[in-house]
């Protein structure tokens, strides 16, 4: 059949009769149609929120900028979302692109922010494509709700007592251990680094990379807060530079703050500007405005620990500086000291020798006595028994008996305490001997404690005039005078040249006039 045939019986309705004409659309029309519907509806333009998701990283620098807006529902997830579209014109004739590059001080769009725009919905007839075209941005609609989450978050980490949990942590007060978290190669790394280095202090900076800014900043300053805290770090630094108020909006989530003030590593913070103050700011142990002003923080209290440590050891050397000239003062009073000592010893050694030849002596008297006795008592015994021993046997068998003992078991028993007191006697005589030379050894053992050559041994010098008499002062010297120095191993003499102190007369009756009173055993203990 014809084409043109078909067309008629389809315009009539086929043989069956005539039928409804349709209007049949083609592709285009419909588009159209659509676009003009919608323009009718909704007239000019409309104000949307939503949150941002898909804006690309580089938008500042693309032309045209095309991105979603979506409603979460009930379950977390987007529920609903629209095409949003953000020319090149419309940018350059509104004025949006400092939301885009960071030059606005207050908003800076990026993904997860919730905002609310200006658009046209636009529908794009060749393409079939549905959109909204912005021509504005409200910002406050997204500061107020950036400080809604704040106080919400807030509120949870005072409930929690969190608000002061790091303040209470101690710092070392020399941190040199630090675990620096932020962006690699970045202007704060840059600062930081720049005024830990001009210090001149060893510090340690081990740098753990993190997004400072979009969805994936929390769980990488978490993972480098980890990564620090197994180390073993001193403090943790957590810094960026300047950025809008929604930049900075990314160190308000909940879990981050609880992190940062559960760290048990006492935590810095130097986000932003002097001006901005993130809920990791209040946490935090200490907060600078500053990358530069965290690392001069850091360096203050080394420095402040180093000055007190420089100002012990000034104490210190003045404290034992004191001590040695005590030390050597006293060593004029503890000379005749030992002396004495030295003659208390020497008495105490004969007296004991003395006393022992005494001893002896007594000893041996005591045994020959007890020796003649014996013999005696054996004579008299024998004179006496022997005329009448053979009439008096019974009468000394009947005593025998009665008193169970014969006398030559008599006299053997007082020959054996004999023996026993001559055996004790060297006993003692060896322990009264042992007990005088202990108290011996100790005199002599204060002696040696009180010797002046132990402190000649540990580097110090005595300066002798030409009597040999202990020189103290410089001003008891006069020039041309002959002076001994002692050492150790030795000794050196050496002529007064004029000038200093040294070149004033002596004073009548001082050292240098008595030089011929110096104790004899003083020469000596110095020879």
């Amino acid at each position: 059949m014809p084409a043109d045939r078909k067309a008629d019986l389809f315009a009539a309705g086929g043989a069956s009769g005539p039928e409804p004409r349709r209007d049949v659309l083609t592709v285009r029309q419909l588009n159209e149609r659509i676009r003009d519907v919608l323009q009718s509806a909704f007239g000019g333009t409309v104000w949307v929120k939503g949150e941002i998701q898909r804006l690309p990283q580089d938008a500042a620098r693309r032309k045209h900028i095309y991105f979603e807006l979506h409603e979460t529902g009930s379950t977390g997830a987007a529920e609903f979302q629209i095409p949003v579209a953000l020319m090149d014109w419309d940018r350059q004739k509104h004025g949006l692109g400092r939301y885009l590059d960071g030059t606005d001080p207050d908003l800076h769009l990026a993904n997860q922010i919730e905002a609310c725009f200006e658009a046209v919905v636009d529908f794009y007839p060749p393409f079939g494509k549905l959109s909204l075209k912005i021509v504005g941005v409200d910002k406050t609609y997204s500061l107020g709700r950036l400080e809604a989450v704040r106080r919400e978050v807030l509120a949870f980490l005072t409930a929690e007592g969190l608000l002061e949990r790091q303040k209470q942590l101690v710092l070392t007060d020399l941190p040199l251990g630090v675990g620096l978290i932020t962006s690699p190669g970045s202007a704060a790394e840059r600062d930081f680094m720049t005024g830990i280095q001009a210090a001149g202090r060893p510090f340690t900076v081990t740098l753990r990379g993190a997004k400072m800014q979009g969805a994936q900043l929390q769980d990488e300053v978490l993972r480098a807060m980890a990564a620090h805290v197994r180390r073993g770090v001193d403090v943790v630094v957590i810094t960026r530079g300047g950025g809008s108020r929604a930049d900075l909006s990314w160190f308000d989530q909940k879990d981050l703050a609880v992190a940062v003030a559960r760290c048990p590593v006492p935590v810095i913070t130097a986000i932003g500007h002097e001006i901005d103050r993130s809920i990791c700011d209040v946490v935090a142990y200490h907060s600078c405005k500053t990358p530069t002003a965290a690392a001069e923080y850091l360096v203050d209290r080394v420095e402040a620990a180093a000055a007190r440590l420089e100002d012990a050891a000034v104490r210190l050397t003045a404290a034992v500086d004191e001590a040695l000239e005590t030390a050597v003062a006293r060593l004029d009073i503890a000379r005749p000291l030992a002396w004495a000592a030295e003659r208390k010893l020497n008495a105490s050694r004969r007296d004991t020798q003395r006393l022992a030849a005494r001893l002896q002596q007594r000893v041996t008297a005591g045994l020959g006595a007890s020796g003649g006795r014996l013999e005696r008592m054996q004579s008299r015994l024998a004179a006496r028994t022997g005329g009448v021993v053979a009439t008096a046997q019974a009468r000394w068998s009947a005593l025998a008996d009665a008193l169970g003992k014969s006398p030559g078991r008599i006299i053997a028993q007082r020959k054996e305490r004999l023996a026993q007191d001559a055996s004790r006697l060297p006993r003692a005589s060896a322990l009264l001997l042992e007990r005088r030379a202990q108290r011996l050894d100790r005199a002599q053992m204060q002696a040696r404690l009180l010797d002046p050559a132990r402190l000649l041994a540990r580097g110090y010098t005595l300066t002798l005039d030409e009597t040999g008499q202990l020189v103290k002062l410089a001003a008891d010297l006069a020039p041309g005078q002959r002076i001994t120095t002692r050492f150790a191993d030795g000794q050196s003499v050496s002529i007064v040249q004029p000038g200093g102190d040294g070149g004033k007369k002596p004073k009548k009756g001082t050292k240098r006039e008595r030089g011929k009173e110096t104790d004899p055993a003083q020469e000596t203990l110095f020879r």
